[in-house]
């Protein structure tokens, strides 16, 4: 499970890179979860992340922070369900008109919680 907790953090690291790197991946990446339903695969990654960093807690080196991002990502996930498509459709709408420089400050900022992920297993 630890493994699989550090792979999360790679992968979280290496997207978050990339969005700093090419802000505009974000464009194919958002057109893919504005399709149809596509936006519960979203919630369903983030409960999954979110549970895999649970399970994985007793084997962590700071268990009160894999505790927090945990179940940090398991209730964003959820919520994504109990907001619904729609409304997080408008998020999603209102945060592609963000300034480039704000979309590379987020991808920074997922960048360091894949670090902060990793680093704590």
């Amino acid at each position: 499970m630890i493994f699989l907790a550090k792979l999360i953090g790679v992968i979280i690291t290496l997207f978050g890179l990339t969005v700093f790197a090419t802000p505009k991946i974000t464009e194919k990446v958002f057109a893919f979860f504005m399709e149809g339903k596509n936006l519960y695969l979203a919630g369903v990654i983030r409960i999954v992340t979110g549970v895999v960093i649970l399970l994985a807690m007793s084997g962590s080196l700071v268990p009160t922070a894999a505790f927090s991002l945990g179940a940090m990502l398991l209730v964003s996930g959820a919520l994504i369900f109990v907001i619904g498509v729609e409304k997080m459709k408008a998020f999603i709408a209102h945060y592609k008109q963000m300034p480039t420089l704000v979309i590379r400050l987020f991808g920074l900022i997922a960048a360091t919680f894949g670090i902060l992920i990793f680093s704590i297993f």
